[in-house]
């Protein structure tokens, strides 16, 4: 088994240190993405590597399932030394690292289609730029078609999925822009809004919309964990102040979103991410009617969000907000932990007891279930205690997933952003100490037990170094204040149990008996039966 538990962790760190540590630093690329010959501009960041051609239309629009991976590669010719781009790992539908939000056959994104106007588009060159001390990158694009000239800005912001988008066409009474997608999804959930009116699902038209949508459904899963929250994405189109637009929806393998009415200069904000509660209250899209229904879990996420962007109004600081936040939960949940945790220290006391009585019952069944219950009894030991470690475990299941899918604004000490794994590995390296004390703490009365459950919070490092910074801190502060609790609540009821734990051991003669106290030496064993123990000196009732 220590064989076993050595092998699978010796696996996940050889996982782990090929998928943590990443951090991208936002630019933009100019390379060929699709092999036609022409440079593409291809946008690459924590959150998403979009791909803009020429003439601005998005061929390829990734959302990474892990923020901070690059999963672009960048490459050296060793004769030339030229640098190149490798795209392959990218342009793999359905590789577990990135959901492409264009649809497929070709569709795009950002695409304006003139009416009676076709025929090739003249594209000048790409205007881009990097700013990153303002957390922007642009980039304009200007083509002509027959007798129009399209320009198309778009602003991106490396911590945001949003993108605003802005189009001007001359030379035409108007023109449309599309979105084609969800490009894995064979059916996405298909929706658009009036201003002021009912929304509206599936093949319809809307007139005068607040926002379209395209979305993947959201498994809630086992206690609101959703099972495709890394991958379920969603496209949001909303236009800006001072825009007007009609949409015409398409739904199923080729759903697509077709914004018309335009003319001149119009201006559209467009979500293109993760269809994921916190991500789309960050960015204002929450507030649409219909666009996410969140359940209990989701409610209290919400309220941990707001709560933490009041604590950042006093601190300054997300790193201290977690610290102020975790303290807070954790003292809030306190008594229930004080209870499980009198449970845990009781328990420790009485294990040596348990296994005299399983060695010496060992075939007598009946007897031994008799001698367990009557050891629980009189030690007041209460295994179901333990059970009331479940009460809060909505609250920190809501905290965990909040944290995990906020984007925080900034690092803190040698962490550059919280939203992404730790490029050291120093965090995973004290969660995984951390959660070795508190085993320490909890099984120090029984070494073996120690020792044979060690090994598995080594392999769980594997997650501490593939998680959000930001939820390792978490994970960390919160196990050391329940070490802490742990060890209080030791000190706690080995006092007060001191001189009341009692053994009964078996002595010569067929009926004889004698009652040791467990501190006593063990006297010789010989065939016989088990009696009452002595009453100890103070009540073993606990005082809460």
């Amino acid at each position: 088994m220590t064989k076993l538990l050595k092998s699978l962790l010796a696996l996940a760190s050889l996982a782990a240190l090929g998928t943590a540590g990443a951090n991208v630093t936002p630019e933009w690329i100019q390379a060929d993405f699709n092999g036609d010959g022409q440079k593409d501009a291809i946008y690459t960041s924590n959150l998403a590597d979009i791909v803009f051609n020429p003439q601005g239309e998005v061929i390829g629009w990734y959302v990474k399932v892990q923020p901070g991976k690059a999963i672009i590669k960048r490459t050296t010719n060793k004769q030339t030394n030229a640098v190149g781009y490798d795209f392959s790992a990218l342009q793999k539908a359905g590789n577990g690292v990135a959901s492409n939000l264009v649809g497929q056959d070709g569709g795009k994104a950002l695409e304006v289609r003139i009416p009676g106007v076709t025929g090739a588009k003249t594209a000048e060159p790409m205007q881009l730029a990097t700013d990153i001390p303002h957390n922007r990158l642009t980039a304009t694009f200007r083509y002509s078609q027959g007798a129009a000239t399209v320009t198309k800005a778009v602003v991106l912001h490396p911590r945001q999925f949003n993108v605003q988008a802005t189009f001007n066409v001359t030379g035409a009474s108007g023109y449309s822009v599309n979105f084609a997608g969800l490009s894995r999804n064979a059916d996405p959930a298909v929706k658009a809004a009036a201003q002021g009116g009912q929304l509206q699902s599936g093949q319809t038209q809307v007139q005068n919309i607040q926002y379209a949508a395209m979305q993947d459904a959201i498994n809630h899963g086992f206690l609101g964990l959703g099972s495709n929250s890394y991958t379920a994405s969603a496209l949001i189109v909303r236009p800006q102040s001072g825009t007007t637009a009609n949409v015409s929806t398409t739904t199923g393998q080729k759903a697509a979103l077709s914004l018309t009415g335009l003319s001149g200069e119009s201006r559209f904000d467009v979500y293109g991410g993760k269809n994921e509660l916190i991500h789309l209250y960050q960015e204002g899209y929450t507030k649409l009617p219909g666009v996410f229904e969140p359940n209990l879990f989701g409610q209290i996420s919400l309220l941990v969000v707001k709560f933490m962007e009041w604590l950042y109004s006093f601190l300054g600081n997300w790193g201290l907000v977690i610290l102020v936040l975790t303290v807070v939960l954790r003292l809030a949940i306190w008594p229930l932990m004080q209870t499980q945790g009198r449970t845990t220290a009781k328990m420790q006391m009485v294990q040596p007891l348990l296994k005299e009585a399983q060695e010496k019952y060992k075939d007598n069944p009946q007897q031994l279930q008799a001698e367990t219950m009557r050891l629980y009894r009189e030690n007041n030991v209460n295994p179901a205690g333990c059970l009331s470690m479940f009460v809060p475990f909505p609250i920190l299941i809501a905290l965990y997933s909040t944290i995990r899918n906020f984007e925080f604004d900034q690092g803190l000490g040698w962490i550059p952003d919280l939203s992404i794994p730790d490029p050291l590995y120093i965090l995973a390296a004290l969660y995984v100490l951390a959660n070795l004390l508190q085993l320490y703490v909890s099984t120090r009365k029984t070494p073996q037990m120690f020792k044979q459950q060690s090994f598995i919070y080594l392999i769980f490092a594997y997650f501490a170094i593939t998680f959000p910074a930001g939820v390792t801190m978490y994970w960390i502060i919160s196990t050391l204040i329940g070490a802490g609790q742990q060890f209080l609540i030791n000190k706690q009821v080995e006092a007060h149990m001191a001189g009341g734990l009692q053994r009964v051991e078996r002595v010569a003669g067929p009926r004889a008996a004698k009652t040791v106290d467990a501190s006593a030496s063990k006297s010789t064993p010989a065939r016989t039966t088990v009696v009452k123990p002595l009453k100890p000196s103070k009540p073993a009732t606990d005082k809460k």
